[in-house]
């Protein structure tokens, strides 16, 4: 083989140096293979997949993956369930390394000697205890300790006075004792699912510190904190033992708060003013029974509350003045909605498993100038919306899933009220109330016992009309609307439609009974059709009579004929004629 070197061809020296390096001779062959290296011209990737076959890998390391790594200007590595180290320390040229799931590897010595790392990552490295070899690196900015879960000791680290970024989520770190002193230049830190982890009052003195968190963790308060001015998000998720925010209030740079199931938390008091939070979530806290806390938060535009099953009263965020959006979401306790008549900004409001909630007259009390969107859901003893005067710019209205709801009286005195949509409501059989609303699009879907929907002929700027689950035993009300979607409707033919001369876009493919569709002849501004799951429908030839017709939608038995060479003849005229003819 060695008389081949100066004459091999790169595939034949590519060839060779993968029979020479897993060969154990001493270093002979080892040696020959650099010599073929020069013609082979193996690129970096390709020499770190024969790095594991090495029966030499620090050899193999030094004098041909290193040369390599050099060549070609490489400076990150990236390695995966890799079970050995051996020969990484001759990467000098690394400054990011990423050890993905290395779960074997339990040794950093060689990873210690790559003084020029500045981004060390070592996720799911479940072995490595000792951190010595890391604490040399003292060029790092970013380490990575994710489920590195034998890892208990962070002293090694105190010497990483560059770090900009740590996380040591998962680990069995308990103390963070001179992190203070230790990282001046720290911004992010992550104790995530650290539960050994208890005395946040060890975080003090992180003066560059934007984002903590401790979510997962073995905190009860946040007791002790200090000196850390510049903490902009804090995360609480999942803290099993917090009982309170006591502390939180020295974080006077917060903007964002993530406090998630958390379920010893009775209270938020402790939580301080915060001038700068806009936007506060607490979800998944079953024994909240007190808001109090929130009330100095006098500038909150955003606050969402799920699940705090203990909760009855809204009336502490009613000095909340800002308030844009809220939401309210499982609290079967809760009967006490004066608040929400009280927030002159509202813009957006979310209500959904409440089952104390009867009516919605409290957002009409107080006249609310910006509520433009109500959305409520799952209540189940919502029987009627009660007096809604007040609700001025109400646009939008969505109710969903609401099985005592029998009217929809007062939604036509909505001057503003745009568009609604209503799902899953058994009992509801009356939409008189709509009468005169200059609604434009409305939407009922699995409403059952819905036979008529004549009133909607009072709703002179109605456009839009989607019913799906609905037993319209009187048809579709003769008017202004342009648009129509039917579903899950029990239609043979579509003589209920003959008068509709405002149509142009007609969407029944979930009409699977329909046979007949001889009607639509006298729609003559119909653009658009959808009859995809039409499944009785064979004859299509009155499309043919449709001058306006743009784009259609044909059965899908139609297609699978034409598929099978037996093209429908009233598709083919109406692709001549222009009209796009769309598969479904």
């Amino acid at each position: 083989m060695r008389g081949l070197v100066g004459t091999a061809s790169p595939a034949r020296a590519r060839k060779a140096i993968r029979e020479l390096v897993p060969l154990s001779d001493g270093g002979e062959a080892l040696e020959l293979a650099v010599r073929f290296a020069r013609t082979a011209d193996y690129s970096s990737d390709m020499l770190l997949r024969l790095w594991p076959l090495a029966a030499d890998p620090d050899g193999f390391c030094a004098a041909l993956l290193a040369p390599a790594f050099t060549r070609e200007g490489r400076t990150e590595l990236r390695l995966r369930r890799t079970t050995s180290l051996r020969g990484l320390r001759h990467l000098t040229m690394l400054r990011s390394l990423h050890l993905d799931r290395c779960k074997e590897i339990t040794d950093l010595t060689e990873v210690g000697a790559l003084g020029g790392l500045t981004d060390l990552d070592l996720d799911g490295c479940a072995g490595v205890e000792d951190l010595t070899p890391v604490g040399r690196l003292t060029g790092l900015t970013r380490l990575d300790l994710h489920r590195c879960r034998a890892v208990a000791d962070t002293a090694p680290l105190l010497t990483l006075s560059r770090l900009r970024e740590l996380d040591l989520s998962m680990t069995k770190v308990r103390s963070t004792h001179g992190f203070g002193s230790a990282f001046p230049a720290l911004e992010s830190l992550t104790l995530r699912g650290c539960r050994a982890f208890k005395d946040a009052g060890q975080l003090s003195g992180l003066k560059r510190l934007t984002s903590l968190d401790l979510g997962w963790t073995g905190i009860r308060d946040l007791t002790g904190l200090r000196d850390l001015p510049a903490v902009t998000r804090l995360d609480l998720r999942s803290c099993g033992q917090l009982r309170n925010l006591v502390g939180i209030d020295v974080l006077a740079g917060l903007t964002e708060l993530e406090l998630d199931d958390c379920p010893r938390l009775k209270s938020v008091d402790g939580l301080g003013s915060h001038p700068r939070l806009t936007q506060v979530g607490i979800h998944g806290c079953p024994e909240l029974a007190d808001l109090s806390g929130l009330s100095a938060l006098t500038n909150l535009t955003r606050l969402h509350i799920r699940g705090s099953e203990q909760l009855t009263s809204l009336s502490d965020i009613a000095s909340l003045r800002l308030l844009e959006s809220v939401g309210v979401l499982d609290c079967p306790s809760l009967r006490d909605f004066s608040a929400l008549g009280a927030l002159p900004l509202l813009r957006r409001l979310l209500m959904s498993g409440l089952d104390e909630l009867r009516d919605l007259s409290p957002l009409g009390v107080v006249g609310h100038g910006r509520l433009a969107d109500v959305r409520v859901n799952r209540c189940r003893n919502l029987r009627t919306f009660g007096g809604l005067g007040g609700l001025t710019a109400l646009s939008e209205l969505w109710i969903n899933d609401c099985p005592s709801l029998t009217d929809l009286d007062h939604l036509g005195t909505l001057p503003a009220l745009s568009k609604l949509t209503v799902l899953d409501c058994p009992l509801l059989t009356d939409i008189n109330g709509l009468a005169g609303s200059p609604i434009r699009e409305v939407g009922f879907y699995r409403v059952p016992n819905l036979t008529s929907l004549r009133v909607l002929e009072e709703c002179p700027d109605l456009r839009k009309l989607e019913a799906a689950g609905c037993a319209l035993g009187e048809g579709i009300p003769v008017g202004s609307i342009d648009t129509l979607s039917l579903r899950e409707v029990d239609w043979k033919d579509v003589s209920r439609l003959a008068g509709h001369k405002n149509l142009r876009v007609l969407d029944i493919r979930g009409l699977a009974e329909l046979e007949d569709i001889g009607a639509l002849t006298g729609l003559s501004e119909l653009t658009d059709i959808r009859l995809d799951s039409c499944h009785s429908l064979e004859d299509c030839r009155p499309l043919l009579d449709l001058p306006s017709l743009r784009h259609v939608t044909m059965p899908y038995q139609m297609w699978y004929r034409e598929y099978e060479g037996h093209p429908d003849p009233v598709m083919t005229e109406l692709a001549e004629r222009g009209v796009t003819v769309a598969h479904p």
